[in-house]
């Protein structure tokens, strides 16, 4: 088994401000976002359309309102800082020697806000998206694509209980993500990292 550890971004790495981004595109809950909106940015996230196809689907969703520009801007705002104490747990796997690997249902755009933004994304050493995937999780074909790339991880930390038992069901040492705290106890007692 390599010594790498797969490495969910969103909830995980960093804090998501989906709202914030609803309301700058005039939508002031998520229970009102347009059933096109939502299938345009799952399609995106699975690489089926670009951001500039996905932008002209939600230009015309809003009848224009925003230029590509601003749609890019304020769907940047859900990447968020890194999750307090995130940070100086990827430093202590990386100084017990093992690699990381982003492992995330993402799109293009937001993949640069994560490796703009991100405090710690130097340290991370590649990533298996669900844009360049075809597929999102817990699609077998994410944890397939991953294993081709890296071979099954030593950790996956993912804080959605249905990628997790997917993983699971892979082979994976999965542990659903509540806190770095509760993942630091995980890799303590799954002797990656020392007590």
């Amino acid at each position: 088994m390599l010594k790498i550890i797969a490495l969910d971004i969103g909830g995980v790495c960093i804090k998501l401000h989906q709202e914030e981004a609803f309301k700058t595109l005039g939508i002031m809950s998520s229970k009102d976002v347009p059933v096109e909106f939502t299938a345009a940015t799952k399609m995106l996230e699975k690489g089926i359309i670009t951001t500039l196809e996905w932008t002209k689907v939600i230009r015309y969703i809003n009848e224009n309102k925003f230029s590509e520009q601003e749609l890019r801007d304020a769907w940047s705002m859900i990447i968020g800082d890194a999750i307090e104490g995130m940070p100086e747990l990827i430093q202590e796997l990386v100084e017990a020697g093992y690699k990381l690997a982003f492992f995330s249902d993402t799109s293009e755009i937001h993949m640069q806000e994560v490796y703009r933004n991100l405090s710690f994304a130097h340290l991370v050493t590649g990533s298996v998206c669900s844009y360049e995937v075809g597929a999102t999780k817990p699609d077998d074909a994410m944890y397939e694509a991953f294993e081709d790339e890296y071979g099954k991880p030593a950790f996956y930390v993912d804080d959605k209980p249905d990628n997790i038992k997917s993983g699971q069901q892979k082979g994976w040492n999965s542990h659903l993500f509540t806190s770095p705290k509760n993942m630091r106890e995980a890799l303590v007692s799954a002797e990656i990292l020392s007590a």
